[in-house]
């Protein structure tokens, strides 16, 4: 991995001590070649022709970021490099005008750290992650327009057929999406390039992980929090996280001015859109340490997602959260970037911040769905600030599930076969079946609702601390009726009654009470 650092860091305002931050990145990551080269860095794919096919994979730390990343794309394209394998780090608006030169080396740091670990998780992108955008209609420089083909590729998501739960019934992506780029066909998750934006929101929420987003994966995404909100990045300070979309972070960029530096608190995590955003996400940063969780949203009209009321209805949910758990919830906002004034004064006040934990080790970050990610962030932060909530939250988005089961249930498993996130599960062993739920993987998609015979599966959305504090628990217990013939399984007593109450006294409840369907289908 080669560092390119722009030279003209060392003296844009109060200047990094570029030095220091390349013995830093030389001492702990000795496999990175780290290069200071004169600026400007205006026109970073400069830098692609030097390397020729050494390395694999680039961070180009940059004095501004704010060039549209078309062009240095198409270069590397063009020259064998893999555009997704390079991350731009923007330490001109982040770092260079804080107004203290170690206070910004720091971060500087931390910024780095997160975007080697977010390099580091990366995988390589297919041809089914590729979509062509012609460009005709989009300002070009005077170079690229003799030298660049008038497209661009724009990354899109792919799915892992092996992994993906479509045939168990889960359309949780299909679902969500606004835009109808996913669809159920032929037993497979089809998408369509030309109808996806590469928001991502997708991924997210998938409740197996089996959709990737090349450059903006979970895995990558994990890495990049876990090393933000590190001890090595944050050297014994609390940082806020600062989520933001590519489209919002020109605003961002253009706050800093000398004299009106952007505060030291915040580290932002750059992402095709706010739709990716969990709660999840939010509440496990808030439970690892984060003093705050801060959302810059684009502006209405150019969102990828479309749906603002989402990405607000999200940070709702988590700041209902918070004052239940009776912490703050303005340590959780959002911010528009038609409203620079207002994201100015949200990012210089004072950081709100949750209260630091108290004892206990720190986990690692898990943003997958399956592994209960958001119920373990709320169960981490109630343990941490001894914080119960007396009742349940209602909330309309509230990203858990609560199961439960009406009179009349005959355990025969078809709602378990159906959960994606194996929140209900079907137990046996010797002549008793058991159906149980655990609620900390419970995401309340209702998939489990229609495929149960009797109509006796209910799905509530709503978050109970109570229920996740339980774990897996029983819904229902009953002992498997075994065939006289051979001893196997005939079903269970709630199932034969079922059939009793159907069938009455006709002669072929016998048959059906005393021997299994392998056995039934033998006698003469």
């Amino acid at each position: 991995m080669t560092v390119y650092l722009c030279g003209d860091l060392g003296h844009r305002a109060g200047g990094l001590d570029l030095a220091a931050l390349a013995g830093w990145l030389t001492e702990r990551h000795p496999q990175t070649e780290v290069r200071v080269t004169p600026g400007p860095c205006d026109r970073p794919e400069r830098w692609l022709d030097r390397e020729g096919t050494r390395a694999d994979r680039l961070l180009l730390g940059l004095c501004a970021a704010d060039r549209d990343r078309a062009e240095l794309h198409a270069r590397a394209r063009r020259l064998g490099f893999d555009p997704l394998a390079i991350e731009v780090v923007d330490l001109g608006a982040t770092c260079a005008l804080t107004p203290a030169r170690a206070e910004a080396t720091r971060k500087a740091r931390a910024l780095f750290a997160a975007a080697l670990a977010r390099s580091r998780a990366y995988r390589a992108s297919g041809p089914e992650n590729a979509r062509p955008v012609f460009t005709w209609d989009q300002p070009v420089s005077r170079r690229s327009l003799f030298t660049l083909p008038p497209i661009r590729w724009e990354v899109v998501p792919s799915i892992r057929d092996e992994a993906c739960a479509v045939g168990r019934g889960c359309r949780a992506c299909a679902t969500l999406c606004p835009h109808g780029a996913l669809r159920a066909e032929g037993g497979r998750m089809v998408l369509s390039k030309t109808q996806c934006t590469g928001c991502g929101a997708c991924v997210s929420t998938c409740p197996v992980a089996a959709i990737d987003l090349p450059g903006a994966s979970l895995a990558q995404i994990e890495a990049q929090l876990d090393a933000l909100l590190g001890s090595d990045a944050a050297n014994g300070s609390r940082p806020g996280i600062l989520f933001l979309c590519h489209r919002g972070a020109p605003a961002l960029r253009r706050l800093p001015r000398p004299g009106a530096a952007h505060p030291i608190d915040w580290l932002p995590v750059e992402l095709p859109c706010l739709a990716m955003v969990t709660p999840a996400w939010i509440l496990q940063s808030l439970q690892l340490g984060a003093a705050a969780v801060g959302m810059l949203a684009c502006r209405r009209e150019e969102c990828r997602f479309g749906q603002r009321e989402t990405v607000e209805g999200r940070a709702g949910y988590c700041q209902a959260t918070l004052a239940a758990l009776d912490l703050s919830p303005d340590a959780v906002w959002v911010a528009d970037v038609t409203d620079e004034r207002g994201l100015a004064e949200a990012l210089s006040r004072p950081v709100p911040s949750v209260p630091l934990p108290v004892g206990g080790g720190r986990a690692g970050v898990d943003l997958r769905v399956d592994h209960g990610a958001t119920a373990n962030a709320l169960l981490g932060l109630a343990r941490q600030h001894g914080r119960t909530p007396a009742r349940a939250l209602d909330h309309a988005q509230s990203p858990l599930g609560v199961v439960t089961l009406s009179p009349g249930c005959t355990v025969c498993g078809a709602c378990a076969s159906a959960c994606p996130t194996a929140a209900l599960a079907l137990d046996q062993a010797d002549a008793a079946v058991t159906l149980s739920f655990d609620g900390t993987r419970c995401t309340g998609c209702g998939g489990c609702v229609p495929v149960c015979p009797e109509s006796v599966v209910h799905v509530d959305r709503h978050t109970d601390l109570a229920v996740l504090s339980r774990g897996q628990s029983v819904l229902r217990r009953d002992h498997v009726a075994r065939c006289e013939k051979c001893g196997g399984a005939v079903a269970t007593r709630a199932l034969l009654d079922r059939f009793a109450s159907i069938l009455g006294r006709d002669p072929v409840m016998s048959t059906i009470t005393r021997y299994c369907e392998a056995c039934r289908g033998s006698l003469s």
